[in-house]
């Protein structure tokens, strides 16, 4: 696992390196190749690289949406009896 990460890692900061060099010089070629590894990185690498992380994000936006769910039923169970005391 080490050692994919590493891969990933280098080919991600060889493709900044290359993004700026073709931002720098204008080379069309290059901001191409420079989108084709990113793309393999993003759909091969991203997973190896950002999983962990990812995960982390996922379960704290679950759980997020479980409290605004369970707030705006809540809010709305309280405006009803509001309204039915009136």
């Amino acid at each position: 696992m080490f050692k994919k990460k590493l891969f990933w890692s280098i080919l991600l900061f060889l493709d900044v390196v290359l993004f700026i060099e073709a931002l720098s010089t204008n080379s069309i070629s290059a901001c191409i190749v420079v989108m084709i590894i990113s793309e393999t990185i993003y759909f091969k690498g991203n997973h190896i690289l950002f999983g962990e992380f990812d995960t982390k994000r996922h379960a704290k936006r679950e759980q997020y949406k479980k409290n605004c769910l369970k707030k705006r039923t809540l809010d709305h169970s309280s405006k009803s009896k509001e309204i039915g005391l009136k």
